[in-house]
């Protein structure tokens, strides 16, 4: 589950063709990956590379990128496994993440890092397993004091950035659809569930709470951004 990403009009993600009826569901979700993977220069040609997906949750971005894209692996790493994906997921943590040194070209990180007691030291397993001048796809939100923080904890793990975009607003457009979803399954839970509505729709960033309001206000703001992993540095 993330907050979504609506599509500006001269963006052109050609894998998009290959949603399906169910895909279109989840559009908005499905778009915010795309919009991650854009911003690697390899970007739609994924040929015989490796991907690791940090904080997969259920598994449906790998899921997407196994089908859309031609990477010659896919991997999926989340604290909670509902659904392996034929052995694709596997259980870790973001911060020591299980795999030896220089295993991907490719890793992507979704809505998922803010979430982390330690962000400096998420970004120096991802400078850790990604091989020479391979890339880290992000996208997350941060209070807008935040924000260079976190661009200075990936420098200082050997990350160079080469792109990075505010997409705030596409991702509030994002919200529209998705948190509409989210608030019609809502209704659908036992009252017991319901009776935490309110905090509930907070985490999804549903129109009227205070999660949404810092984003239109600005006191968030969502970026994404891709970085190269230009410096190998002796981590332990």
């Amino acid at each position: 589950m993330n907050l979504g990403y609506q599509q500006k009009e001269d963006e052109d993600f050609p894998v998009m063709e290959k949603l399906s009826e169910i895909d279109n569901y989840c559009r908005a979700n499905i778009t915010l990956y795309e919009k991650a993977l854009s911003l690697c220069p390899k970007y739609p040609n994924f040929a015989g590379l490796q991907l690791l997906e940090v904080g997969c949750g259920q598994g449906g971005g790998v899921e997407w990128i196994l089908r859309a894209h031609s990477f010659a692996a896919v991997n999926g790493i989340d604290p909670v496994i509902v659904d392996s994906c034929s052995g694709k997921i596997i259980r870790g943590s973001a911060e020591k993440l299980p795999f030896v040194n220089d295993s991907f070209d490719v890793i992507i990180n979704i809505e998922s890092s803010h979430l982390y007691s330690n962000c400096q030291q998420f970004f120096l397993e991802c400078s850790r397993v990604l091989r020479k001048n391979g890339f880290l796809c992000w996208a997350d939100l941060r209070y807008t004091y935040q924000l260079q923080v976190t661009i200075t904890q990936a420098q200082r793990s050997g990350l160079h950035l080469i792109v990075m975009e505010d997409i705030t607003e596409q991702v509030l457009q994002g919200i529209g659809s998705t948190a509409a979803r989210y608030d019609a399954m809502l209704q659908n839970t036992p009252r017991f569930i319901r009776l935490f509505e309110n905090s509930i729709r907070t985490t999804y960033c549903a129109p009227g709470t205070r999660s949404y309001e810092r984003l239109l206000k600005r006191e968030k703001v969502y970026f994404c951004i891709c970085w190269q992993n230009y410096k190998k540095i002796k981590l332990y």
